[in-house]
């Protein structure tokens, strides 16, 4: 994967295994990505769900959703 310069990824977590859900190159449609994530998680993702993080281009977070805390 080649990086642009600039980048976004949300992950998600479910039953301790990170996966890639999305990548975005415009913050703000990776924010929208991410809320609709985080108000519909549960329809969303199946069972065993732990977190969903928006991250930049070096993986530094921009914002974390953790349904049980």
């Amino acid at each position: 994967m080649v990086l642009e310069s600039n980048q976004y990824f949300i992950h998600v977590w479910v039953k301790g295994e990170e996966h890639l859900d999305s990548d975005f190159t415009a913050l703000e449609a990776a924010v929208k990505r991410f809320e609709y994530l985080k108000d519909h998680w549960q329809e969303v993702f199946p069972d065993g769900l732990t977190a969903v993080e928006l991250v930049d281009q070096y993986f530094d977070q921009i914002d974390q959703f953790d349904p049980i805390n």
